[in-house]
């Protein structure tokens, strides 16, 4: 039934086109305004709401007097356009609809976007996938890759869990959301074969001082209470020159599930804070200067040990839907993001030079228990009833980038731009088996089990790139793009202990990729565009790590590279009062990185092929004045196209990659309205739904998990008066108790028992907050 319903959805928006005709006015000229749509729904900031970079743009989202959609203004390309110009697909989630959901993090809007799903065991601890292009949730590297503003931040290469270790940061303050769906290797280069996910952060206002603060508390279904707090000001310290904004925030995100060995509750609550600070200096019309730091701390005693233990025949669990049984001192979990960048703008008039100068810092610790796995082999060894063991881990990550572009102006026939781009990652990975009594945590005297440690590890990237637009007409462009890279990686490493015996070994690697676009497009009028897009991607290769030279495996590994082939088509209708954007892909992915094993030694290489191919289709429409309605939906088979090699995981030609839904989709509504006495109203909601998916590939034959599908419904409810704001939320309304992801953790491949992610229970929530 939700199959024929998501069906009946694409089928609705794939109609939406014929009604185009009626864009154009009474003389058969195409109707000129500047809003536009936006391609997820819920109401959008005006990009025109105030003359100010910095002001908050109440006006546009509260007033429910015009019809119109309102215009975004985003900077996927690189360049500051229309959405509805964009010749690829693009989605936003504007700082509005953010803050109205009381989203927290990729799990709240992953929904809104189409084509995009997570893969994530609980805080902090999430993958981010594209349109289907993922190899599982123990993939060493990311395919999505994650800016902040012009900014790359996150890891690069295989040696600081960059796949999961993705950046969540606190979107509080937030200007909006652009994710790019589709590979951007020319402009973005490394890591984003899937797409990009953006957070452009809200510059300071240079006119006018302001200020926020806000509180919101909520309680989750069958577990703890949570609060957040935010506070921002804004402050001109140069009329019209110098400005200097900064937001701090700190919240504690409950938790629900219960340790039974321990007897600790809410084992998988999580503390978050943090701070970002922003000096804008505008010399003259034609320079700006842009500092920004940012710092995000995120904690917990229990999130390393996320998840419920369930079997993995039944998908029941072992001790309750809330319950999990791991051994004392173990979960803890530590991540801390820092990031400072320098953006300079100029502006010669025949063209615009822009240099962006990067450092960020990664620290992560955690202690995950592994009792199930080496307890039944070492304490019949060591003539133990009750050991515990645990991996104890630490990685550092240091990350320079710099980049340098100009680019001509876009209002003539032959637009261009050229750039270069530098990045170094220095990495240390340290990871130490531990032993003690699982009951207490305390310390056995056991010999050394096992201490890894990897680095430093330094990835460096040199790039090139340039594209070039004909304008042929004031309808037809044709976009082409080249970039050349330069990556070496060196890394050692050196272990010990009863398990691992002696280690120390080091290696090199070096690839020169290349990558392309070709992007053309024609729009009918200012409001009808259509577009072709064919685009490629890839992923660094680089040395393996503890190989011994006479396994026989291969020293280096190869990256992994795709081809994407996309058409779409944006439109604008009824007097911009309704938007609609649908696309079409075909992904051919090849030399896939996957995880080895020979003798025992696991270690990555290039195998087998997979496909990804399908539609996402996106409509709003505002019928009265305040009253806005949207829905996405979209389609994705992808799978491998060649079997797995030999020695490698487990799959066979036409076997569904890991965790990607055929079917997922979206609809919802929001309404703002008067109510009298300097008070307005609103309400919106929107009913989700993820399909069926199947878990990770096995490590031997055997069938995989197959998890059910499910659908969240969210609601939210609110009054304005004066300064204040107002809202009653609640997050997963019906209380589904649905599996988002699992992981084996025995020794013995297919036994039991699992860990199994589910959605958050349901969630109720109150917030205030006041403008100055």
């Amino acid at each position: 039934m939700r199959r024929r319903i998501c069906i009946a959805v694409t089928l609705s928006l794939m109609g939406a086109p014929c009604m185009a005709a009626q864009v154009q006015n009474g003389n058969g000229d195409p109707a000129v305004s500047p809003a536009e749509g936006n391609s997820n729904g819920a109401p959008q900031p005006s990009a025109s709401a105030s003359s100010s970079p910095g002001a908050k743009p109440q006006a546009a989202n509260n007033s429910p007097a015009s019809t119109q959609l309102s215009t975004i203004v985003v900077t996927a390309n690189k360049r500051t356009e229309r959405l509805q110009d964009v010749t690829m697909a693009v989605s936003v989630l504007s700082s509005t609809q953010l803050e109205r959901e009381n989203a927290l993090g990729f799990a709240d809007y992953a929904a809104q976007i189409p084509g995009l799903n997570t893969i994530s065991s609980g805080d902090g601890w999430t993958q981010l996938v594209l349109r289907g292009i993922t190899s599982g949730s123990m993939q060493p590297n990311a395919t999505v890759g994650t800016y902040i503003d012009d900014t790359p931040y996150g890891s690069s290469t295989i040696y600081a869990a960059g796949s999961m270790l993705t950046p969540d940061i606190d979107p509080s303050d937030l200007e909006r959301i652009e994710v790019l769906r589709g590979p951007q290797g020319t402009l973005y280069g490394a890591n984003t074969l899937g797409g990009l996910v953006k957070f452009v952060t809200t510059p300071p206002d240079t006119t006018e001082a302001s200020a926020r603060v806000g509180f919101d508390t909520n309680s989750v279904e069958g577990g703890g209470n949570g609060y957040g707090t935010h506070a921002m000001v804004n402050l001109p310290l140069v009329a019209n020159t110098l400005g200097l904004r900064i937001n701090v925030y700190d919240r504690d995100d409950p938790g629900y599930i219960d340790n039974i060995k321990t007897g600790q509750t809410n084992v998988n609550e999580a503390k978050v804070s943090g701070a970002r600070a922003q000096l804008l200096w505008t010399p003259s019309d034609k320079v700006s200067v842009r500092f920004s730091t940012l710092a995000q701390n995120l904690s917990s005693n229990g999130l390393a040990n996320s998840g419920v233990d369930i079997n993995p025949s039944t998908l029941q669990p072992l001790y309750g839907w809330q319950d999990q049984s791991r051994a004392a001192g173990t979960g803890l979990f530590k991540v801390k993001y820092r990031l400072y960048d320098l953006s300079v703008n100029a502006d010669f008039g025949w063209a615009k030079l822009i240099s962006t100068t990067s450092y960020g810092t990664q620290r992560f610790s955690e202690n995950t228990d592994l009792t199930d796995i080496y307890g039944p082999v070492l304490n019949p060894v060591f003539g133990l009833s009750d050991g515990g063991y645990s991996e104890f881990q630490n990685i550092a990550l240091n990350k320079v980038t710099q980049e340098l572009r100009l680019q001509s102006p876009q209002d003539q026939m032959w637009e261009w731009r050229v750039g270069m781009f530098y990045t170094r990652e220095h990495t240390v990975d340290t990871q130490d088996i531990l032993g003690f009594d699982a009951n207490t945590g305390a310390p056995l005297a056991l010999p050394a089990l096992g201490l890894v440690s990897v680095g430093p590890a330094i990835f460096t990237e040199w790039a090139g790139y340039g594209d070039l637009t004909w304008h042929a007409t004031s309808k037809l462009s044709i976009q082409a793009g080249v970039r050349y890279s330069n990556d070496s990686t060196s890394y050692s490493e050196i272990g010990s202990g009863l398990l691992l015996g002696t280690l120390d070994t080091n290696g090199n690697g070096s690839d020169h990729p290349v990558t392309y676009l070709l992007n053309p497009s024609y729009k009918f009028t200012d409001d009808l565009m259509a577009y072709v897009r064919i685009a490629s991607g890839y992923r660094p290769g680089g040395p393996n790590m503890g190989v011994p030279p006479d396994l026989g495996a291969p020293l280096t590994f190869d990256p992994d590279k795709l081809v994407s082939y996309e058409a779409g088509l944006k439109a604008l209708l009824l007097d911009h009062r309704m938007s609609f954007d649908v696309d079409g892909f075909y992904i051919d992915w090849s030399k896939v990185q996957l995880t080895t094993t020979e003798d025992g030694i696991s270690f990555l290489g290039n195998g087998g092929k997979a496909t990804s191919a399908g539609a996402e289709a996106s409509w709003r429409y505002t019928p009265l004045a305040g009253f806005t309605v949207w829905a996405n939906a979209s389609y994705t088979n992808a799978q491998l196209s060649s079997n797995t090699p030999t020695g490698s995981i487990y799959g066979l030609k036409g076997d569904p990659l890991p965790y990607v839904p055929k079917w997922s989709g979206n609809i919802g509504a929001d309404y703002n309205f008067p109510i009298g006495g300097g008070w307005s109203g609103f309400v919106g909601g929107d009913v989700s739904y993820v399909g069926t998916r199947y878990s990770d590939f096995n490590a031997v034959p055997g069938p995989r998990i197959r998890l059910p599908s499910y659908s969240n419904v969210d609601l939210h409810v609110g009054a304005n008066y004066d300064n204040w704001t107002f809202e009653v939320y609640a997050k997963n309304l019906a209380n589904e108790r649905e599996l988002t992801s699992v992981s084996s953790e025995s020794i013995i491949p297919l036994a039991s028992p699992y860990s199994a992610a589910y959605q958050r229970p349901r969630t109720i929530g109150v917030s205030a907050s006041v403008d100055f």
